[in-house]
């Protein structure tokens, strides 16, 4: 019976060793494992423009950052960073120099529209009415002073110079009398009363023939075209249109056969050998433009030339709508090649650069490559190292020969980039969207 109970229990013993086997191997695997990876990622490290933190690789940035804040230097509180990797800094071609202290003659640039110096046009009209008898001058023909543009006939005129050829007889034959009388009453022939009655017929007469002579030069006629009328002349009804100055035709609206009244203008006849520029200035920039100052313009037209000039006008009222100032300048055109209607850019130069009339005013200034406009700022980047350049907001000053004075923002000597500083830019713009500023 013993050996029966013996028999049955032997199963149950194996199976128990079994089940304590497993156990100790699934704490084994326990101690073993490596842990299983999370389902949810880590939360970033935020990156702010004031507290970057550089790219992976690039370890001499972030030794540079601490080391330069571990020196004391603050700016990076306060301005804005751009790190360029390796690969973008060698593509770039940035190249920097360094802000230097200059005296800059004050430059204002605009553009302006080429006018006729109205002082030197002239509208020819005829003083007489008339019928067009011929025509000499031609559009864009260059006249001298006096010279013929037209001819008219004219039956007023006619008139006119018959009066005065009438004039002018009785004058002579007046003068005649009055002489004879004289010599008459000096031989006791004639009484004195005949001499005086001979004297005032002769002083009427001469008065009469400068009356028509005097009318004939409000016609226009010149002295010598009235001491050339003879009595038997039949071309005394001609009138003459001559050119008053030297210039060149540039407008003509004389048809021949047509009949002119002096409210018709013929001739438009303009001197281009002088012209005016004009354009408008800004009320802000009043302080620095004066009368007398220097001024050059340039056009497409003739590449690389410069028309100098001054400023001989400043309008003492402001337009109201454009907030701007009308000025004229007064520009030597002797080859006539600025034409009335042509735009032109302008470059105002003021030659008082000195500060309150004591001394020169000096102030850092950087190439104007350096200083890109951002929005309503001017910005410029200054090198903190080969890869790294900090945005600086600046208020800038004069502007001459390709330099800008910086007012406020960068001192004398520190490097600004000045080749590369629109890349810059838009890898600031960029990157700011994208919550860093390393490319």
């Amino acid at each position: 019976m013993s050996r029966a109970i013996d028999h049955r229990a032997r199963p149950c013993g194996v199976f128990l060793s079994m089940v304590v086997l497993l156990v100790g191997l699934v704490a084994c695997d326990d101690r073993t494992a490596p842990p299983a990876p999370s389902s949810t990622p880590p939360p970033p490290t935020p990156i702010t423009p004031t507290s970057i933190t550089p790219a992976s690789g690039h370890h001499e940035d972030a030794d540079h950052e601490r080391e330069h804040l571990e020196n004391g230097h603050g700016e990076a509180e306060h301005e804005d960073v751009v790190v360029l990797t390796a690969d973008a800094a060698s593509r770039s071609a940035i190249r920097t120099a360094a802000a230097t202290t200059r005296v800059l003659v004050a430059e204002r640039s605009t553009t302006g529209q080429v006018d006729f110096d109205q002082s030197r046009l002239a509208h020819v009209s005829p003083r007489i009415t008339g019928r067009v008898h011929r025509v000499h001058a031609t559009l864009g023909q260059r006249v001298r002073a006096g010279q013929r543009l037209a001819e008219l006939d004219s039956i007023e005129l006619g008139q006119a110079q018959a009066a005065y050829l009438q004039a002018k007889a009785r004058a002579e034959l007046a003068e005649k009398s009055h002489q004879r009388a004289m010599d008459l009453y000096a031989d006791r022939i004639v009484s004195e009363q005949e001499t005086i009655e001979a004297e005032a017929s002769q002083r009427e007469t001469t008065a009469s023939l400068r009356a028509a002579e005097a009318s004939l030069h409000l016609y226009g006629l010149r002295q010598e075209d009235i001491d050339s009328l003879a009595y038997d002349d039949r071309g005394t009804s001609i009138y003459p249109l001559s050119a008053p100055f030297t210039g060149t035709v540039v407008e003509r609206h004389a048809t021949l056969g047509e009949l002119v009244t002096p409210e018709r203008n013929l001739f438009t006849l303009a001197d281009l050998g002088r012209v005016w520029i004009w354009i408008d200035i800004d009320q802000r920039d009043l302080g620095s433009v004066h009368l007398d100052d220097l001024a050059r313009a340039r056009i497409d037209a003739f590449p690389g030339e410069i028309f100098e000039g001054k400023l001989t006008y400043l309008s003492a009222r402001v337009d109201a709508d454009t907030r701007t100032v009308r000025a004229r300048i007064d520009v030597p055109n002797p080859d006539a090649k600025l034409r009335p209607g042509m735009f032109v850019e302008v470059d105002l130069f003021d030659p008082h650069v000195r500060e309150n009339g004591k001394r020169e005013s000096r102030q850092p200034a950087v190439p104007e490559n350096a200083v890109v406009r951002d929005g309503d700022a001017f910005v410029l980047f200054v090198a903190q190292s080969d890869r790294r350049f900090a945005r600086r907001v600046v208020e800038i000053g004069r502007q001459s020969g390709g330099w800008i004075e910086i007012l406020d923002g960068v001192e004398a000597g520190e490097p600004v980039v000045v080749e590369g500083a629109f890349l810059l830019k838009s890898a600031f713009a960029e990157s700011s969207l994208g919550g860093g500023h390393t490319h």
